[in-house]
């Protein structure tokens, strides 16, 4: 069984701080670019938008989750599943490859836990820096979101509920992603490649899952978990893929790759 003390283990040492700041400040600028459209538009439209609205409107941007924020969280746990000696230390210490590659599970769905903590937090803070805080939509917000192609049943929920929900179906599909990058790490034994490899497949799946599917849209509890469902069902077939590679593989101590 997998300890918390090897997850404490891994987390200490796929840490890097220079990812985490720069991720941060990268959050931070695409925030304050992002408020700043919405300044120039609430003066434009002499319509006073809250900041939880502001949050939802930043946070389901197809062009910021497809080809900013997914490339950031690529980048921050590309280096979960490796060590200098590819892993075999590691595999030492846990006794089993199933608990080893388990570990490293863990230790990327505590990772995009916290790069999707820390993006609500960021972008809400900043938000509300400008814009007053309502914990309920404005008639003028939906009447906006209605004029520009969305349906009434997006917002039938509190604006906690809704971007919950919707931060939701983001966090199962980069989750799915992110265990496609560790499945290309143990294949191509270069986090790089793998970062490359993933970053393409995953902004072309995002691109199907948001335009396509509507997946930032919630309409419904119903269609969220039907949703999620399907990304559920890829990262058990994903797990069973890894595990297989993972006992296939040959690791040796003391040996880059």
């Amino acid at each position: 069984m997998v300890t918390a003390k090897m997850i404490r283990y891994n987390i200490s040492e796929s840490f890097n701080l220079v990812r985490w700041c720069l991720t941060i400040i990268a959050f931070a600028f695409a925030c304050v670019v992002s408020v700043a459209k919405y300044i120039q538009i609430s003066d434009m439209t002499a319509i006073t938008f809250s900041s939880l609205e502001i949050t939802y409107l930043i946070l389901n941007d197809t062009v910021s989750l497809i080809y900013i924020y997914l490339p950031l969280y690529l980048f921050l746990i590309c280096g979960i599943m490796f060590d200098d000696n590819f892993g075999s230390l590691e595999v030492i210490k846990c006794q089993s490859r199933g608990k080893w590659l388990v570990g490293k599970w863990v230790t990327l769905l505590f990772y995009t836990l916290l790069f999707f903590v820390a993006l609500f937090t960021l972008n809400f803070l900043i938000s509300d820096q400008v814009f007053p805080f309502s914990a309920s939509w404005s008639s003028d917000f939906l009447k906006v979101q209605v004029n520009m192609g969305q349906s009434a049943r997006n917002f039938i929920y509190t604006p906690f509920q809704t971007i919950g929900l919707s931060l939701g179906s983001v966090f199962s599909l980069y989750l799915a992603v992110g265990m496609l990058s560790m499945v290309f790490s143990l294949l191509t034994h270069k986090e790089a490649y793998a970062l490359f490899l993933s970053l393409i497949i995953g902004i072309l799946t995002s691109a199907v899952f948001v335009y396509v599917l509507d997946f930032t849209s919630q309409m419904s509890v119903a269609s969220f978990a039907w949703r999620n469902g399907i990304l559920f069902a890829s990262m058990v077939l994903t797990f069973i893929g890894a595990l297989w590679i993972t006992y296939k593989r040959d690791f040796n101590i003391e040996r880059k790759e």
